[in-house]
């Protein structure tokens, strides 16, 4: 498995916490078949918004292509729809923490 989005920039301005679900989440995700990986970034997203963490853009973007590898071209489309959503969803105003 690729371990490339562990070298993305923006996550060496990003807190331990966060860090530590985002690398929680690719790990459990990866161990998920194909079609059970996007409603289980959804679920995980959820459940991080109620503890008051939230995805920006970028680190959305992160954690999809680090899930990507091991998604048909039908996943692959809806990983674009749920990077609009995410990006809708960012600009609703809500805090985020780095």
């Amino acid at each position: 498995m690729n371990d490339d989005w562990m070298n993305h920039p923006k996550l060496k301005q990003m807190s331990q916490k966060k860090l530590n679900v985002i690398k929680n989440l690719i790990t459990q995700a990866r161990q998920k078949k194909p079609d059970e990986i996007l409603p289980f970034f959804m679920a995980v997203n959820a459940r991080a918004a109620k503890l008051g963490i939230r995805f920006n853009d970028d680190e959305t973007g992160i954690i999809l292509d680090a899930l990507k590898e091991n998604m048909s071209p039908e996943d692959l489309g809806k990983v674009e729809m749920i990077r609009n959503f995410a990006k809708m969803m960012g600009n609703s105003g809500s805090q985020t923490i780095k």
